[in-house]
């Protein structure tokens, strides 16, 4: 069995981040696999997988918003 679970690769910063659309596309991988009800009671694998979705949102690089709906002439 894996020492270094999930939850302490987050705890460890050891997840590695290569680019901000990866990590948001692994956070959506990781959601869809997850089901609310599974919060209340959560497994070990479903912390695991918490820990790791917290861990690269709050890691992921802020996104610039562009407004193409100004008229500036």
């Amino acid at each position: 069995m894996d020492k270094n679970t999930k939850m302490l690769k987050a705890l460890n910063e050891e997840f590695e981040l290569k680019s901000s659309f990866n990590s948001l596309n692994k956070c959506i991988e990781l959601s869809k696999q997850m089901k609310l009800t599974e919060l209340i009671n959560p497994s070990s694998k479903t912390t695991g997988d918490l820990a790791e979705l917290i861990y690269r949102l709050q890691n992921l690089d802020e996104f610039e918003v562009l407004d193409f709906n100004t008229n500036e002439a």
